[in-house]
């Protein structure tokens, strides 16, 4: 493979690009949406989102092994966010440890799995975002999903259960959850991904 194609993308890596920016989002609502559309259990979305997402990920990186095709997925992410009415706090959050996460992988080119696991779990952090901005700036947070049309209710109810145990809870829980969903990941991509040639 010349340079020019190991850094540059095809018409075929864009469409897949898109392709798995969109799946990786629907793996984070099924998973993470129940916890979200509950106030009280609203904080551990990013755990649930972690959840699905890990073999989608590895594959993606196996197909788009590439520094800037997770930057791309972040752009993505944080635009499908954008429309569908996420918090600014989770959208930038996923462009960011997408940043970050491609980073981390390319530094062993994408080939290395414990790297990848890593990069995986920097991924996960992203919807975070929303939830530090929460923590930290409060009444910014709450005018935003106001204006949003979130029900002053369901902020109420969030608000009563925002304890420094919950973000611990969040924060720990996210890691683990993204730590095990990576290895599953790792696992298929080694035995059936590669059997079933979908990946090299």
């Amino acid at each position: 493979m010349n340079e020019r194609n190991e850094k540059g993308f095809s018409a075929k890596d864009l469409i897949t690009i898109g392709i798995f920016g969109v799946l990786l989002l629907l793996c984070a609502i099924l998973t993470g949406g129940p916890f979200a559309a509950v106030p009280t259990l609203t904080f551990y979305y990013p755990i649930g989102a972690a959840l699905l997402a890990g073999p989608v990920f590895m594959l993606f990186l196996a197909k788009v092994p590439k520094l800037g095709g997770l930057m791309i997925v972040g752009v993505v992410l944080c635009i499908l966010g954008t429309l569908t009415g996420m918090h600014w706090g989770m959208n930038f959050g996923y462009l960011i440890c997408c940043c970050i996460a491609a980073l981390v992988a390319g530094l062993k080119k994408f080939r290395n799995m414990g790297w990848n696991v890593l990069a995986y779990i920097i991924y996960s952090i992203g919807p975070m975002g929303t939830y530090i901005v929460f923590f930290f700036n409060r009444e910014s947070w709450i005018s935003f999903m106001l204006n949003k049309g979130t029900e002053q209710e369901y902020i109420t109810q969030m608000s009563a259960v925002a304890t420094v145990q919950t973000m611990i809870i969040m924060v720990a829980g996210t890691v683990i959850v993204a730590l095990l969903s990576g290895m599953l990941g790792v696992k298929l991509m080694k035995k059936q991904f590669v059997k079933a040639g979908i990946a090299a």
